[in-house]
């Protein structure tokens, strides 16, 4: 019945018959005369194998040395490119009678352009593995080797004072023997050399968050002694356990600080900068730095940037890695602030990153056990003993470059900006030759990022105190949230800060009544803008926070009556400001573990 079908529909030309036609028939006969069997096989199964040995050796050598130039610096080029770049260099060389088998060809340069890579970000990874080392970083302790880093955040945050969104990036340090995040910070992009100090600041200092039911803390310095002894006394406090309890996220969350006897980094301009060198040599600390270009160098820190990926992605505002990837309303969803964004990150390293496996924490031993890096860290510090963590309140001073000026009745000028105030008062006419040889000036440490407060080091108490700017009171007054609010929605309202400034109505009437035009506002003005304010935020939560820490110490030491007196780790936000610092000449813990 199915051959009645068939036949049915060849009759009808619906299909045509599958049996050669005449003329193949009577190629099959001549074939067979001529060749006799040989002459009835395929053609296709008796060619020779196409070997690129058929192609010009000159065009081969000049195709290799073409193809080693796409290491992801340059934009991808087709085939039909490519072949035209080395028809020019054999040219160039004077090979003018290079000839070669176009199928042949074509197939030869598809072939290197699947060992370069299809994309440039491809071509950037495979050129880096023809340099990179084939071996980790001798790290065995924790502290040994810190690795850092910037990049750039995949993700748009809000400015609230100019109602837009801007970029941030992400600064973040490492442990290479355990892998545990020990600082992160958001900051403008384009950091600068004081930001990588304050990076180094955070990995000095241990901090710990608290989940209490569905509330999260922020990262709280818990570097202040449980234990004080203000009666000369050594203070040694056992090392806790940082492993984390992986039945509840409940309880407290420690990331742990560490003095690194390195930092790796690459050579990027704010960890090449003096000031960042002078800090790592004041600590006592090595300067590892990458080949240039060369970011599998430092792998640790760059392979946390892909792990970031998992963080940023959980965000609106999320833009991807590259315009590809970024969606169309991107910069219309309600954004989270660079603040927000800091916080969040940080909550994922506390209670996401160190409490998963990390799959590339190999013990040789046992190359199947999984450890979490905070594990691996609590792990290490039973075997390889104590770390020392320095511990002073006033430590983020160090941080700072010094500048000197010559106080007199007005107070000290720095950049036309005028601090006074009653600490001043025994230096406004020194001596030449009482803290600098050569003249009378005073030291004093000014944060690049908050120019609202100097602050001087004061030579009797050894107490770090701030020095106000005279107009101080115009970004210091008090004010409700309400107020701010009402203040950010009126700027944003009429455009901007730039709409009112000195001078503004003036050239307003300029521009209107006779037809003059001001200069034009620069583009990264605003950009500027927004990184001035993220900058002012965090230093003087920075600032708050050390003195603070200053101020509690003193109070611990006073209840102590000279008798140990156990207390919790402090977290006030009122600093001290009229408390010596006596209490620093106390010996801090070592971290030494119980013997």
């Amino acid at each position: 019945m199915g051959d009645r079908a068939l036949q049915r529909r060849i009759a009808n030309g619906e299909i045509k018959r599958s049996a050669p036609v005449d003329s193949t028939i009577r190629n099959w006969v001549r074939a067979w005369k001529r060749d006799g069997l040989l002459g009835l096989l395929d053609a296709r199964s008796l060619r020779r194998e196409q070997t690129w040995e058929r192609i010009d050796e000159r065009y081969r050598t000049v195709a290799e040395l073409v193809f080693a130039t796409l290491d992801g610096d340059r934009a991808d080029a087709n085939i039909s490119e490519l072949d035209r770049r080395i028809k020019v260099e054999l040219k160039r060389a004077g090979h003018v009678d290079v000839s070669t088998p176009q199928r042949l060809t074509a197939e030869y340069l598809a072939h290197l352009k699947r060992g370069a890579g299809a994309t440039t970000r491809t071509q950037r990874s495979r050129s880096l593995q023809r340099v990179s080392g084939k071996e980790h970083f001798p790290a065995i302790r924790p502290g040994q080797i810190v690795a850092i880093d910037a990049t750039r955040a995949d993700n748009l945050v809000y400015d609230p004072l100019l109602g837009r969104p801007f970029s941030v990036e992400i600064l973040t340090a490492i442990d290479v023997a355990t892998r545990v995040v020990l600082a992160l910070r958001v900051v403008p992009k384009s950091a600068d050399g004081i930001d990588a100090g304050l990076l180094l600041y955070d990995i000095c200092r241990p901090f710990s968050m608290m989940v209490e039911g569905t509330t999260i803390s922020h990262w709280r310095w818990a570097g202040l002694p449980q234990v004080v002894d203000a009666s000369d006394v050594a203070v040694n406090v056992g090392r806790r356990s940082v492993a984390p309890d992986f039945t509840t996220l409940q309880g407290e969350h420690h990331i742990p600080g560490v003095m690194p006897d390195a930092i790796r980094a690459d050579h990027g301009s704010i960890f090449v900068s003096d000031h960042f060198r002078a800090i790592l040599r004041d600590f006592g600390i090595d300067l590892l730095l990458s080949r240039g270009k060369k970011p599998t160098d430092n792998p640790h820190v760059e392979r946390w940037h892909e792990t970031l990926q998992r963080a940023v992605q959980q965000l609106p505002g999320y833009k991807g890695r590259n315009t590809s990837e970024r969606g169309r309303l991107v910069a219309e969803e309600a954004l989270v602030t660079a603040a927000e964004l800091e916080e969040h990150l940080r909550r994922f390293v506390a209670l996401d990153y160190h409490r998963s496996w990390h799959t590339g924490l190999v013990i040789g031993g046992e190359p199947t056990a999984r450890t979490s890096p905070l594990e691996l860290w609590d792990i290490m510090l039973d075997v390889t003993g104590r770390i020392d963590v320095p511990q002073r309140a006033d430590m983020i001073y160090q941080m700072l470059p010094v500048k000197w000026g010559t106080v007199g009745v007005a107070g000290v000028e720095f950049a036309e900006m005028v601090y006074d105030g009653k600490l001043l008062d025994d230096f406004r006419n020194v001596a030449r030759g009482q803290f600098r040889d050569d003249d009378n000036k005073v030291p004093f440490l000014v944060d690049p990022h908050d120019l609202s407060s100097i602050w001087f080091p004061h030579p009797e108490t050894g107490r770090v105190r701030p020095v106000a700017w005279r107009g101080s009171f115009f970004t210091d007054a008090p004010m409700t949230d309400t107020i701010v609010q009402a203040v950010r929605r009126r700027v944003r309202e009429r455009g901007g800060n730039h709409i009112l400034s000195r001078g503004s109505a003036q050239r307003q009437i300029l521009d209107e009544l006779t037809e003059l035009t001001s200069g034009p506002v620069p583009t990264d003005w605003t950009a500027k803008l927004s990184a001035a304010h993220r900058r002012v935020e965090q230093s003087r939560k920075d600032h708050e926070e050390a003195q603070a820490a200053q101020g509690a110490t003193r109070d611990e030491a006073t209840q102590s009556g000279g008798n140990e007196a156990r207390t919790k780790t402090p977290h006030t936000d009122s600093p001290q400001d009229d408390v010596p610092l006596d209490i620093l000449d106390v010996p801090w813990p070592t971290m030494r573990a119980d013997s």
